[in-house]
């Protein structure tokens, strides 16, 4: 789909002939991360991943099919793979690109402009920043803001970082000598614990106390339908896993 920014801006008005069932007034969906980061290793025809609903009474079904060509170039974290989402039934409900530095348009089924993704990227130096996603809709108002992790969490994790990596050599010495009596399973196990730095993340405007998106762990949002189309949230959750793959 070859949109330009213009063209992003000038089709964001026209209303699309596709018809999409109301979502929930909030749902919680879930994005598996695995084969998200292994796209190229999908078999032809399969999706790359599937946009799960999860939460009481809920057995994960299927909201949406992630499809990442297999020859994308991986990109990095301000560029990644395009990608499109389809409904269980195979309609097609929207399409993810990036145009560059941290910037994705995303479409409708149809093609017409349903919004624009940004991730800033967060720094140390010269003053701390966390890493920041912006959700703007195309049919305006304001953009739904989330840092990545809180000062405190931050904070905190900054202290205990020494901590970490003392109890990470010890790990990994534990686990070269299960190697070396021959303990495979064993020093996987050791070499498998890690501290994941803060994820939890809340989408929302600037004039609102409540969050459209809340990211808490275990790769599950918490979205309230009537602040953002469904089809917006699917593409950030998709980008913001990919993030913390």
């Amino acid at each position: 789909m070859n949109h330009s920014s213009q063209e992003w801006a000038s089709q964001a008005q026209r209303p699309g002939p596709y018809s999409h069932a109301p979502a929930p007034a909030e749902t919680v969906i879930h994005v598996p991360n695995k084969r998200l980061r292994k796209y190229d290793k999908v078999s032809t025809g399969e999706p790359t991943t599937t946009v799960q609903q999860t939460g009481p009474g809920t057995s994960g079904e299927p909201l949406a099919y992630v499809h990442v060509p297999q020859d994308t170039p991986k990109g990095g974290r301000q560029a990644r793979p395009a990608f499109t989402l389809t409904a269980p039934n195979g309609e097609p409900l929207g399409s993810v690109r990036s145009v560059g530095d941290g910037v994705y348009e995303v479409y409708g089924g149809d093609g017409a402009p349903l919004g624009r993704i940004t991730r800033r990227a967060g720094r140390t130096l010269p003053w701390p920043r966390r890493v920041r996603w912006s959700v703007q809709p195309a049919q305006g108002g304001a953009p739904l803001t989330g840092d990545v992790g809180t000062r405190t969490a931050w904070a905190v994790f900054v202290l205990i970082s020494p901590l970490y990596f003392l109890c990470w050599a010890v790990m990994a010495a534990q686990g070269s000598l299960w190697l070396l009596l021959g303990e495979k399973g064993e020093a996987k196990k050791e070499a498998a614990w890690e501290m994941e730095p803060p994820t939890w993340t809340r989408w929302r405007a600037a004039d609102e106390p409540e969050a459209a998106i809340e990211y808490r762990t275990g790769r599950k949002y918490r979205v309230a339908a009537p602040r953002l189309d469904h089809r917006l949230a699917y593409a950030q959750a998709v980008l913001h896993v990919w993030d913390r793959a």
